[in-house]
């Protein structure tokens, strides 16, 4: 299981979970600020190379390369931005694109659409 820390780039995690989980073919599950990816088949493990060439295809797909670095550790890769001249106005174009309709549980991840529904799943933490 190989964990990508979005915590200072929350911009562009939900894009950047399609399109490395899509390219890697690997389980994706979604925290508040990590991605945790895990291979579909138990007998087969994820390459941390190939998911450092699909997050680094997926920046310069977005036109952001240079304005991040990546970070390995391990199995753990971060994701930070650098300090660049016109990425804020980038990352407001990607952050338009991903209004996000889901509630999230805050103990686990759980989403939904519907606030009913993640008032009674957050009950079953507390049994």
């Amino acid at each position: 299981m190989i964990s990508i820390d979005c915590s200072k780039s929350l911009a562009i995690k939900d894009q950047l979970l399609e399109y490395v989980a899509d390219k890697i073919k690997a389980l994706p599950i979604l925290k508040s600020e990590k991605i945790l990816l895990t291979s579909i088949d138990d007998n087969q493990n994820i390459d941390k190379l190939d998911v450092l060439d699909a997050i680094s295809e997926f920046l310069e797909s977005v036109n952001l390369k240079e304005n991040f670095k990546i970070i390995p550790k391990d199995d753990d890769l971060k994701i930070e931005p650098l300090d660049g001249t016109d990425m804020k106005e980038k990352l407001e174009k990607i952050s338009e694109k991903n209004k996000n309709p889901f509630l999230e549980c805050t103990h686990c991840g759980f989403m939904t659409m519907y606030e009913e529904e993640l008032t009674t799943h957050r009950l079953i933490h507390y049994i």
